[in-house]
């Protein structure tokens, strides 16, 4: 296989990972609207997987840039260091890589800022519980202050 096609393959497999966290990132979002703590921890474990397959794919595309010469470019910048045939040839592959992309960053921004919203308001809540009770007056009608055992 071309390098030219393992980098397309590469652009698809970013893409189906993408696609996989951006869906994973809607349930948690619906998981934790429905104060569903055992289905967030399960999309939460099944974010960790996928990152880490991430991470592999991070390693592929390292190697393949480096057997490329190109080093140091990042994915959305290398088609303007392909030549015309390879651009062509890559363009579809590297479109969906960017919108799965572009997909992804939206959902797990929503997902992050519900998820830091909630947790805001859990603090608040354990805090209002947390605040002592009010202390009746010495001496007022129904006050045990006196009792002694």
């Amino acid at each position: 296989m071309s390098q030219i096609h393992e980098l397309e393959t590469l652009f698809n497999n970013f893409d189906s990972l993408f696609d996989q966290l951006s869906t994973l990132q809607k349930e948690k979002m619906e998981a934790v609207h429905q104060d569903d703590l055992q289905r967030v921890d399960h999309c939460m474990q099944q974010e960790q997987a996928l990152v880490l397959q991430l991470r592999g794919l991070q390693r592929q595309k390292d190697s393949l840039h480096e057997a490329l010469g190109l080093s140091g470019v990042p994915l959305k910048k290398i088609s303007e260091h392909l030549s015309p045939a390879d651009r062509t040839l890559l363009a579809p592959s590297i479109s969906r890589f960017q919108t799965a992309y572009q997909i992804y960053q939206s959902a797990a921004a929503a997902s992050r800022a519900l998820l830091e919203s909630t947790l805001q308001e859990i603090d608040r809540q354990l805090a209002h519980m947390k605040k002592p009770a009010s202390v009746a007056a010495p001496g007022a009608q129904g006050s045990f202050t006196d009792i002694k055992a």
